[in-house]
């Protein structure tokens, strides 16, 4: 899926109570809801600025609404709210980096610095991040080093939700991959899952009572069902059958390569108080190192593809000047902060 896909439209009932929100004010009360959840000046700050993105690109399944997990993981000591990261540089383009249990955002913003200037010097550099909570819309990183005029290639995993290679309850994350390559208009990118859905979706659905496709999911006693409540107490399925459940295990051995919790021991993201401690992937390639005209190369590549076909790769749009947050989402945000 596209960073900037823009999901199905809400009912008009719904949409009646939705209010319409800028993004300097929806900002300030995320971040107001995230310190009264528990959370530092920096964790509020990372988290608000990565689902307000998010929800800006009309992504709002891991947009402000998503928000809300990060809440109740931080007043239940799951997530925890003010950490101290430890960033290490190993080698020239190599850094490794410790959440200390918080938000994968907040680790990356301390470490994003040294990883582009190992970026810069050799070429290539590559981010491992451990023991963070699971990391959100995985574009958010991607894009951060492609506006710094890096391809990117970003992959994380999450506990175990996802059924592979036969198995007929979760022994894998969703694991989603990112890639962006950048631009002086503004990076093009994609963020996508190794399921055939994400999980977020799957719990609209039951939220909602309806639904959900066949070949998304197994119910808890194995079989496949179209139920979206006995879907979160099974498994989800990879897309693709076994490449998809390939894709999920690459991305799981990129994702813990400095010490996350491999997924079927990662503590649950929504209850408990037990941190997931997974892991998160960040490779950056400067493409003048390999061609300095490859940024423009890929420019012309991409606009013939949709001039010349209709295929539109990771297509950029202007970003609204306000969004539509449903009412019971900005509530909570500002009991939250209040």
């Amino acid at each position: 899926m596209n960073h900037d896909e823009i999901p199905v439209a809400a009912s008009a009932t719904a949409a009646a109570a939705d209010r319409s929100i800028e993004r300097d004010a929806l900002v300030d009360l995320c971040e107001r809801a995230v310190r009264g959840a528990g959370g530092s000046s920096d964790t509020a700050r990372a988290l608000a600025e990565a689902v307000v993105a998010a929800e800006f690109r009309g992504r709002p399944a891991v947009g402000v609404a998503h928000l809300l997990d990060f809440l109740r993981a931080i007043s239940d000591g799951r997530l925890h709210g003010d950490p101290s990261p430890v960033v290490e540089r190993r080698r020239t383009s190599i850094v490794v980096a410790d959440a200390d249990r918080g938000a994968a955002q907040v680790a990356f913003a301390r470490a994003l610095p040294t990883v582009l200037d190992g970026a810069r010097e050799a070429g290539v550099a590559a981010l491992s991040i451990r023991n963070c909570f699971p990391a959100g819309e995985l574009a958010h990183y991607a894009l951060a080093a492609a506006r710094a005029g890096f391809v990117a290639l970003a992959a994380t995993n999450s506990p175990a939700l996802l059924a592979a290679y036969g198995s007929h309850v979760p022994i894998t994350g969703t694991n989603p991959l990112a890639f962006a390559l950048p631009h002086p208009d503004g990076p093009r990118a994609f963020d996508q899952a190794a399921s055939e859905t994400a999980w977020v979706s799957v719990r609209q659905a039951a939220e909602r009572g309806d639904p959900i496709p066949a070949g998304w999911a197994l119910g808890p006693d194995g079989a496949p069902t179209d139920d979206a409540s006995a879907a979160l107490a099974g498994a989800l399925l990879p897309f693709g059958g076994v490449k998809g459940a390939n894709v999920a295990v690459m991305v799981e051995m990129l994702a813990t390569l400095s010490g996350g919790a491999f997924s079927v021991d990662a503590a649950p993201f929504d209850r408990g108080s037990v941190s997931p401690a997974v892991g998160l992937f960040l490779l950056l390639l400067d493409p003048s190192a390999f061609d300095p005209g490859f940024v423009e190369r890929a420019e012309a590549h991409h606009r013939r593809l949709a001039a010349e076909h209709g295929a539109d790769f990771g297509r950029r749009k202007p970003e609204p000047a306000t969004v539509r947050l449903p009412a019971a989402v900005r509530d909570e945000l500002e009991e939250w902060a209040r």
